[in-house]
């Protein structure tokens, strides 16, 4: 008897921890993530908008620009990941939108290049010398960021 006791209290403590892990891991980490994000995206938002009404543009349509590459760079891992199903289920997101984004971005940047150049790096530039190793790994991150860019506007774009 003593056996089935120790068994039964191990199978409900297992059961028990398993259960406030799924709720704080999956249920409330990701919708806390995503809310945490949006702190730091207000206070960037407001040096934006004074720029914006500054009519100081340029920068704000540059990063723009890349969260559009950001989102084609992201496209794959978010639309091909095992947990996608689950998505609804466990945080209430419609995954199905996340097909559309992908097109709409693809469609944008099959119509406006991304500003990023494979020749970026190439030059290190005047005082500078001691980072031409960086810059070298820089110069080829672009040409792979470039690649994969391509590779999700071919994917995802209409024809």
């Amino acid at each position: 008897m003593k056996r089935w006791t120790i068994t039964l209290v191990l199978i409900v403590s297992c059961a028990a921890s398993g259960a406030v892990g799924y709720w704080l891991g999956f249920r409330e980490a990701l919708p806390l993530g995503v809310a945490a994000d949006f702190l730091p995206r207000g206070a960037i938002a407001i040096g934006h908008l004074k720029a914006i009404r500054s009519g100081k543009t340029e920068n704000v349509l540059t990063m723009l620009e890349y969260d559009v590459d950001s989102g084609l760079l992201w496209a794959d891992d978010v639309l091909h990941h095992p947990l996608r199903s689950v998505f609804k289920p466990l945080w209430g997101f419609d995954a199905s939108l996340y097909d559309e984004y992908a097109v709409r971005l693809a469609n944008y940047r099959k119509e406006h290049p991304s500003l990023m150049k494979p020749d970026a790096f190439d030059r290190v530039p005047p005082g500078q010398e001691q980072y031409r190793e960086s810059y070298r790994e820089m110069a080829q991150g672009a040409r792979e960021t470039i690649n994969k860019l391509d590779a999700a506007v071919k994917r995802y774009a209409a024809p």
